[in-house]
């Protein structure tokens, strides 16, 4: 039932309107990248998961409504300036008895005719991941100084409830035991 769910899941997420900004002056630049194929991007109007008014989906690294082929190489897409720009990452993979979800909100204030970079990184055990904005002349392992993790966890359009920022660990092994034959 889980890998149905997850499945599920997978599928619907091409149904999320995909983000087409009106042209305007007072805009900046956004790259998205990543470490993994398995994950999308979306965009919000705040950080109560209201969905972006020009579209949720910013970008999407797997499935079959993919539209950026390399995480690594990224997307670029323009963003609205001046004002808080939320934006969710979110990973999923569905393996047999276990499926992986990974995701975090953050927003910052990007400057008008300015470009950034998000990069958005998961452990190769899918035991926690996290996402860095950067400007793009600056260190990319350094948040710009608005940057702050969301107030809540925005996903496919919906409010998550509030998200308290503190390392988790999750044990994804799997251990089987034999039964005795009886």
């Amino acid at each position: 039932m889980k890998h149905c769910l997850a499945l599920c899941a997978i599928a619907l997420a091409g149904c999320a309107s995909q983000y087409q900004p009106q042209p305007t002056a007072d805009s900046a630049t956004l790259k998205i990248v990543g470490n993994n194929a398995h994950f999308f991007t979306e965009a919000y109007e705040n950080e109560d998961c209201v969905p972006h008014k020009d579209g949720i989906r910013l970008a999407t690294f797997t499935g079959m409504t993919k539209d950026v082929e390399n995480p690594s190489v990224g997307k670029t897409v323009q963003i609205p300036a001046g004002k808080p720009f939320v934006l969710s990452h979110y990973y999923i993979d569905a393996r047999v008895a276990q499926n992986r979800i990974c995701r975090v909100t953050v927003a910052f204030v990007p400057e008008r005719g300015q470009s950034y970079q998000t990069y958005f990184h998961v452990e190769p055990d899918v035991s926690s991941c996290d996402t860095v904005v950067s400007a793009s002349t600056g260190s990319p392992s350094m948040n710009v100084p608005s940057f702050r993790y969301g107030r809540n966890l925005c996903v496919s359009g919906e409010n998550h409830g509030p998200v308290a920022r503190k390392a988790t660990r999750l044990d994804w092994k799997v251990n089987l035991q034999r039964a005795p034959a009886r």
